[in-house]
């Protein structure tokens, strides 16, 4: 578990701004050839310690993000600057339109409801999207489509840990292809799951506003989860 926890603070990339993490997802795409974005919050380093193959996913990404309060709190444990709070809700809009204006974009995850207008959102940023898919379909059903549709940019919003296994068999499957693993940031550019209030998410406490919204599914995630990283980053520090 120490290894673990420690393994991912290592692969971290910190940045102080979301331009400056912008900028390291372009420079690395054109050094690399391929680029895969993920990000680490309490969830990503609960699940890491009892699902290795997650763990070599999120430890195999191009760039990986923290994300979340604890997170922070684990670096400051550990006596490691935290830089910012790259959460994918807020970073992967600007990403898109930052760095793939005018790419061909895939978007695979949720429902169909979600991604129809979630895809609108894309075309707004100045993408074009050139196939969607629910999140629900084996991965070689993915790995056709790209392959079909030659996209120059694939968004997964599957949810852990499947969106980083996918990603994981694009990377080694494709060449020149940006994989962003997005969480629910499909079901947010749709509307389905609300924004917490600005100032509740400069606090870093938008988990726990999304807890009061939805406690019966989010209670293990949140509550048991958050109280067994915490303990886990007491141990990581020794």
């Amino acid at each position: 578990m120490k290894d673990v926890f420690r393994g991912l603070v290592n692969k971290i990339t910190v940045c102080r701004t979301d331009k400056e993490a912008i900028d390291v997802c372009i420079r690395r795409l054109e050094t690399e050839g391929h680029l895969t974005v993920s990000f680490a919050n309490a969830h990503a380093f609960n699940m890491s310690c009892k699902k290795p193959e997650f763990y070599g996913a999120l430890s195999a990404s191009s760039v990986l993000f923290r994300d979340g309060i604890g997170v922070k709190i684990l670096f400051k444990l550990l006596k490691k600057e935290p830089g910012a709070n790259l959460n994918g809700t807020d970073l992967i809009p600007q990403l898109l339109e930052g760095a793939f204006k005018g790419k061909r974009i895939a978007i695979f995850g949720s429902t169909d409801n979600e991604l129809s207008t979630a895809a609108e959102q894309v075309t707004k940023l100045g993408l074009d999207v050139v196939c969607t898919c629910d999140g629900f379909r084996e991965s070689k059903a993915y790995l056709a489509l790209i392959d079909s549709y030659a996209p120059e940019v694939v968004l997964l919003a599957m949810g852990m840990p499947k969106q980083e296994l996918v990603s994981q068999q694009v990377a080694a499957s494709f060449e020149g292809i940006a994989c962003i693993n997005g969480g629910a940031i499909v079901d947010f550019m749709a509307g389905k799951v609300e924004r917490a209030p600005e100032w509740i998410r400069k606090l870093s406490l938008e988990w726990l506003y999304r807890l009061c919204k939805e406690p019966k599914r989010l209670f293990k995630r949140y509550v048991v989860g958050n109280v067994t990283f915490l303990t886990r980053a007491i141990v990581a520090r020794f």
